[in-house]
């Protein structure tokens, strides 16, 4: 298993009506980086968010997950 650290970019508008930027990291069990970009890019969308960009994809050190 590869896991990949994926950071996300989101498009927010505060409780004042200013629109912000907020970062969120994924972590993705994936084959390639291109696939966790693909898996992560799918769920975000089936989740119904919009305003958001992939900012960033690395390969973890994690080795597993329990």
């Amino acid at each position: 298993m590869t896991y990949f650290n994926i950071k996300v970019q989101f498009t927010v508008e505060d409780s004042k009506g200013k629109i912000k930027k907020q970062n969120v990291n994924y972590l993705v069990d994936s084959q390639s980086c291109m696939d966790a970009e693909t898996k992560i890019t799918e769920f975000l969308i089936k989740e119904g968010e919009t305003g958001f960009e992939v900012k960033s994809i690395s390969e973890s050190k994690i080795v597993g997950v329990l």
